[in-house]
């Protein structure tokens, strides 16, 4: 294998890691959005009960609206208050897989061993330093 081949299958792994990546994100958004959206007309439902339950013991349907939603604000503020502890661990959880990065470590493994073996069949003329380069320029690529 010469440093060329080896250059086109790593941008072709590349891609096809972006992709996965890519793929990944937007099916767990998607679903996100949807339990988001599920979620919503649930409290949307509550509050409306809420609000018809209130307002009947109170004889005023507009102190129950106001009521509710009070509480509703309250709650906003405990979640915005609590937002940086409670939401980033989450995310940071659901989009950092630990198989991808088991993949990851593998792939350069292999990478490095295929590096050897174009360091000793030098089609291009590239030389060691050449050939340093591009190792970095290539970790580089795979650590974004």
């Amino acid at each position: 294998m010469n440093t060329r081949d080896y250059i086109d299958l790593r941008i072709e792994q590349l891609k096809l890691k972006g992709t996965d990546t890519a793929s990944q994100a937007l099916g767990t958004l998607l679903a996100w959005i949807l339990i988001i959206a599920i979620a919503l007309m649930v409290l949307t439902v509550l509050a409306f009960g809420g609000i018809l339950l209130l307002g009947k013991a109170l004889d005023n349907y507009a102190l129950g609206a106001f009521i509710v939603g009070g509480a509703l604000l309250l709650v906003l503020i405990v979640l915005w208050l609590f937002r940086k502890n409670m939401f980033r661990g989450t995310f940071i959880r659901l989009l950092s897989d630990e198989r991808d990065v088991r993949e990851l470590e593998r792939a350069q493994e292999l990478n490095a061993v295929r590096l050897m073996d174009a360091d000793s069949s030098d089609t291009l003329g590239l030389g060691n330093l050449g050939l340093r380069a591009l190792r970095i320029l290539l970790r580089l690529a795979a650590r974004r």
